[in-house]
């Protein structure tokens, strides 16, 4: 499949591009504390560069030394001492023929350091950075406002000063001219609150700051959040007229966006949100523009990102967790390869659960080099050997296609599907993006000299084959019920619930973990079902879940019609339903059919102890090791490769 759109040259201002792909700022937390440059920072943008995109926008970079900094070791441009290393990273990525831009921000109420002081239009909190030290916004004076005007057009002469090719202003995510535009953060009586035209002041006054400041010929990107998806928030009249204010005022590119912090769900979009969810917004301001709108959210495969410039609908489309997932994703795109490229599965676990909310530097779930870059090759193996891998899920999968890469002859026993558990995404709309990882793994093994062999593996047949190693990534059996289920219920386990085969009727899901709430959306989606979720604790995932999806996944479980459940223990199952034992007493809940989601058990692994009682060099990984989610499966799989 072609991606032509995509690929022919574009230009912001007299900057030409060699295509209409851009990374999108993410924070990489790889700085320096003080703000500057670190190697691992420049390592990271030139293997960027190097992946074939067009332009790279770097995260969102702090303007001053009072209260813009938002995150730890984010980049700095707030004194001339930044100059050199943002130049010595301009000159690293332009080797690769990609351009660059610098995006600069204030992070206004969304510091998550936490620490005084705290600045924003008004004393409006957001209760998760309050929650770190207790610290509450000041609201910014005049001559404050005065003073940040200053901080950014001073930041963007320094941006020109470094060579980049354009520099951008974020005015979006929540960050503090978002606290201005949005009349949900934003109650202040003066000059800078109240309408429409007070609110948009400082960004306009930034805008002209920095026109009077660079070259006219350097071209000015706004960020804006097409609204904040907050009820009483950003209208997208307003940010049509806003956009038509900002290229007045001398913008050369509108780059669209969503959401703030607090609605997460659409500033980064997890997996249960639909792709291009800003695209309704940027569609009701770019007719009415003249410069170019960049498009931006979940476009995560060539596809969607094609179709977008093809139809008009946006000049350039941006992707962020799209390039962590695989640096390479324009050239493969480009080169007709779709399937090559590793898919973000949007989980946010390795960038942002794991990552930089835990105070490290952003990771990635599919890529566990990112941020690493050059740190872990695959290389060829010094020693050819015979290994056998055991289990074809996402570890199975990813090891073989690494070990192959290194040099070994592979043989890969799986008895059921590739793919494993995942596979019950196959066919489904909101588990499109697991069927995307699960279609790409088994592709990458499909295209390798990796014999498949669809046969139980055992101990003695592995030994008698003289294998020199084996990975194991059989992984971990699925937790039986601990009540009875009469013998004449329908019972299918979660895990094997399949587009393919719907069900019918009045579903309930058993257990309200990560396992049982996604399978209830994806029940919902077929139709001709009523889906209630019954969990004995009181709220759903309560467990070890990525905080995104416990904060947002039962809502859209709501907005799909799927009935919770919880305080509620199932003692039985009849022919009569599921008997719960709440509160209130004992009542029993219809059903045609029973789908238990308890998540699973440690495997017992005996066919490791076998194997190595036999002398045989044997690698757990994946579940098979610990029950874990798909980080765990792709991150075992490739350090355990790396070893054989």
């Amino acid at each position: 499949m072609s991606f032509d759109a995509l690929f022919q040259p574009g230009h912001i201002g007299p900057v030409e591009f060699r295509n209409r792909v851009v990374k999108s700022p993410n924070s990489s937390a790889t700085a320096n504390m003080d703000g500057t440059i670190s190697r691992r920072t420049v390592d990271h943008y030139r293997r960027l560069g190097e992946g074939g995109v067009g332009l790279i926008m770097t995260e969102y970079t702090y303007v001053d030394d009072d209260a813009s900094k938002a995150i730890h070791n984010q980049p700095g441009m707030s004194r001339h001492e930044h100059i050199a290393g943002w130049g010595w990273l301009v000159d690293e990525v332009h080797a690769t023929g990609a351009k660059i831009g610098l995006q600069l921000a204030h992070g206004g109420r969304q510091k998550f350091l936490g620490t005084a002081p705290i600045k924003s239009a008004t004393d409006s909190s957001w209760d998760y950075v309050e929650a770190v030290a207790g610290v509450i916004p000041q609201p910014v004076t005049v001559a404050e406002i005065d003073d940040i005007v200053t901080a950014f057009a001073q930041a963007a002469l320094r941006a020109w000063k470094a060579r980049f090719d354009l520099v951008e202003v974020h005015a979006g995510h929540g960050y503090l001219i978002t606290n201005f535009l949005s009349p949900h953060t934003n109650s202040r009586t003066d000059d800078y609150g109240g309408s429409f035209e007070n609110r948009s002041r400082i960004l306009i006054r930034i805008v002209e700051a920095i026109r009077a400041t660079v070259p006219r010929d350097f071209p000015l990107s706004v960020r804006v959040s097409v609204t904040d998806y907050e009820p009483d928030g950003i209208p997208i009249e307003e940010t049509v007229e806003l956009c038509r204010m900002l290229e007045a005022h001398g913008v050369d590119v509108i780059h669209a966006s969503g959401g703030h912090h607090a609605t997460m769900e659409w500033e980064v979009s997890p997996w249960f949100n639909g792709r291009a969810p800003h695209r309704w917004g940027w569609e009701k301001f770019r007719p009415e523009l003249s410069i170019p709108v960049i498009g931006s959210g979940s476009l995560v495969s060539p596809e969607v990102a094609n179709e977008i410039i093809e139809s008009g609908s946006a000049d350039f489309v941006s992707l962020g967790r799209a390039m962590l997932a695989d640096p390479d994703w324009a050239r493969k795109a480009q080169a007709g390869r779709a399937l090559e490229i590793v898919p973000c599965i949007r989980c946010n676990d390795g960038c942002l659960h794991r990552g930089v909310d835990k105070g490290r530097s952003v990771g990635c779930t599919v890529n566990p080099s990112v941020t690493e870059e050059g740190r872990f090759p695959i290389t060829v193996a010094g020693t050819r050997k015979s290994v056998a891998v055991v289990g074809a899920g996402p570890a199975g999968l990813r090891s073989a296609a690494i070990l192959s890469d290194r040099g070994h002859e592979v043989r890969l026993f799986e008895p059921g599907e590739l793919g494993g558990l995942l596979t019950h995404a196959l066919g489904s709309t909101v588990k499109q993006d697991i069927a995307a990882l699960v279609e790409h793994l088994v592709h990458e093994v499909r295209r390798r000299d990796i014999a498949v062999l669809p046969v139980r593996a055992t101990a003695a047949e592995l030994v008698a084959s003289g294998v020199d190693s084996v990975v194991l990534a059989t992984g971990a059996p699925l937790r039986e019920p601990d009540f009875p289920i009469a013998a004449d219920v329908a019972v299918i386990p979660a895990a094997r619930v399949r587009a393919d085969a719907p069900l019918h009727g009045r579903i309930v899901v058993i257990g309200g973990g990560m396992q049982g709430c996604e399978t209830s959306l994806r029940i919902a989606e077929m139709g001709d079902t009523s889906v209630t979720v019954v969990e004995q604790q009181d709220s759903l995932l309560t467990g070890d879940e990525v905080v995104y999806d416990a904060m947002k996944l039962p809502q859209f479980m709501r907005q799909a019609g799927v009935g919770i459940r919880t305080g509620a223990r199932v003692t039985e199952v009849t022919a009569e339903g599921v008997s719960l034992l709440t509160a209130d007493g004992v009542e029993v809940l219809p059903a045609d059919t029973v789908v238990p989601a308890l998540g699973r058990t440690p495997a017992s692994n005996e066919l490791a102890d076998e194997l190595r009682s036999a002398g045989i060099d044997v690698h757990v990984i994946g579940s098979a090791m610990r029950p874990g989610r798909v980080y765990d499966a792709i991150h075992t799989a490739f350090f355990a490769a790396r070893l054989v």
